[in-house]
């Protein structure tokens, strides 16, 4: 009876709380600002689940260090993955989006802006040496990282949040993300 009972907390717990941490998670706050590093469309995905959430959600993939002056935000997210035709129709390459976005995340840490390194868009974004350098150049400076399911289906983000002792939420697919940040 008290096995049974403790595979059903364990069960129910996985259930309920759909995300795994390996250090303490900072708390998620908005209102939230969205950027993206590659230019694919990660970012307008995870604004359009905080809206349909009802949480605020101010998203521009061009932000950089000095658009932060000014603003009302507790939690940057960068999301992560490249998008060629993306940056080539912003007119930019992935070398100068990782500098954007490098200078982006240390203007928000000296801020005291939480921010999140995210994956949202699945293994798509995991192809070539552009998304493994957006992924690695966001990722290793973030707070917290936040993937779906389908972007860590080899573990690769549950190790990589291990062995740099980051907290990982994880989350079924890119509609769970406003849940998360309300």
């Amino acid at each position: 009876m008290r096995r049974s009972t403790m595979c059903l907390l364990l069960l129910l717990s996985i259930v309920v709380f759909p995300f795994s941490s390996f250090a303490d998670t900072p708390k998620l706050e908005g209102p939230y600002l969205v950027t993206t590093c590659g230019q694919s469309p990660g970012a307008v995905m995870v604004r359009m689940s905080a809206l349909q959430a009802g949480v605020r959600a101010e998203h521009d993939n061009t932000l950089g260090a000095s658009d932060l002056s000014g603003k009302d935000v507790k939690t940057l997210i960068v999301t992560t993955g490249t998008s060629m035709k993306g940056m080539g129709a912003a007119g930019t390459n992935v070398d100068k989006e990782i500098a954007r976005c490098r200078e982006l995340i240390a203007a928000a840490k000296a801020a005291g802006i939480v921010v999140v390194g995210a994956h949202v868009e699945g293994m798509a974004r995991r192809t070539d040496s552009s998304d493994e350098a957006s992924i690695e150049a966001v990722m290793k400076d973030a707070d917290v990282l936040l993937v779906i399911d389908d972007s860590d289906s080899d573990g690769y983000f549950t190790e990589y949040a291990r062995k740099h002792e980051k907290p990982l939420i994880k989350i079924k697919d890119a509609l769970a993300i406003g849940p998360v940040l309300k």
